[in-house]
């Protein structure tokens, strides 16, 4: 990201936190309190760290759900009805320094420790041989648990999933500058997380104001923001390139369900895992971003539901 793009956003949020607020007097919301808990909320303390996840007991197959940068267990509120209607037993996780779970400060965020933590989770709950749902990051890490943990995972989807060498999206390269931390508390407000959701989403007349507040009430819980500004730093294509060349081994099913217009992760990508991954099945949804699970949580279900039931993906759209 070129340094004449960078003082364009940092105006934009000067102007744009002049009219929406100060992020100076936003109320935090302390480690491990959820404004509106429901009984399917849950913590557990695993390695010291206080995670957050949400379970849908069911008698069918075991289902984890993993969200990505910046995001948390919200993100597959959409999709979660229909998986409870084919009574999949749900976990769906807050990784550490996201959703509700803690976000220690001086902890390492970096992808390969977060997969470490999403196993050891796993492994505090007693889950094996489940199917593995991941977007973005998340959908990153279930490909890693796929190689470096495959006792653990019988069918993989990847959803706009992230792994391969890319330019950076913009939030993630206004992360790694200098006092970005400082400077996102200073301007954060509502008005962020609605630019940020129409930079991931194909539609912006898709976005309500109930998905503004998810997002805006979990990003103003105690040490988000820095949580969210370290992994954006420790992010590191070199790392990955190892596990890139892996991905070849992976032998169990897998889905791939991309948005055709994803700006974050684009859909070359998506061909890339398709064409490195055994006998992988490519979905694309026309006129859809990067959260497919947000943006068309039916459809997504659908796809989702098909494969975890042996029916292969058919149409124009698949490969």
């Amino acid at each position: 990201m070129n340094l004449g793009k960078i003082i364009r956003i940092i105006i934009m949020l000067v102007f744009f936190s002049g009219l929406a607020g100060c992020g100076l007097f936003i109320k935090t919301i302390p480690p491990g309190q959820i404004p509106a808990p429901t009984p399917f909320d849950h913590f557990v303390k695993v390695g010291g760290v206080n995670y957050h996840y949400l379970e849908y007991p069911g008698s069918g197959p075991t289902v984890v759900l993993l969200h990505g940068f910046g995001s948390s267990t919200y993100t597959w509120e959409g999709v979660i009805p229909y998986l409870k209607q084919k009574g999949f037993h749900l976990y769906a996780f807050d990784m550490k320094g996201f959703g509700w779970s803690d976000k220690p400060k001086g902890a390492d965020y970096s992808p390969f420790t977060l997969l470490k933590e999403v196993n050891a989770l796993m492994e505090a709950l007693g889950l094996k041989k489940v199917i593995f749902i991941g977007n973005s990051l998340g959908g990153g890490i279930g490909t890693l648990m796929a190689l470096e943990h495959p006792d653990k995972i019988e069918r993989l989807v990847l959803v706009d999933a992230g792994g391969y060498p890319m330019e950076l999206p913009s939030i993630i390269n206004l992360a790694r500058v200098p006092l970005a931390a400082e400077t996102l508390k200073l301007f954060f407000g509502r008005w962020v997380i609605r630019w940020n959701i129409s930079e991931v989403m194909y539609a912006d007349e898709l976005m309500t104001g109930r998905q503004v507040d998810a997002y805006f009430d979990r990003l103003r819980s105690e040490g988000a923001i820095d949580a969210m500004i370290k992994l954006a730093r420790a992010i590191d294509f070199n790392a990955f390139e190892p596990y890139i060349a892996r991905n070849q081994e992976i032998k169990i099913p897998v889905l791939i369900i991309w948005g055709e217009e994803d700006k974050w992760v684009p859909l070359s990508i998506g061909y890339q895992f398709r064409q490195d991954i055994p006998g992988s099945k490519l979905v694309i949804i026309p006129k859809c971003g990067h959260i497919a699970q947000e943006e068309y949580p039916k459809l997504t279900a659908e796809y989702i539901i098909g494969f975890i039931e042996g029916k292969i993906p058919a149409g124009p759209a698949v490969y």
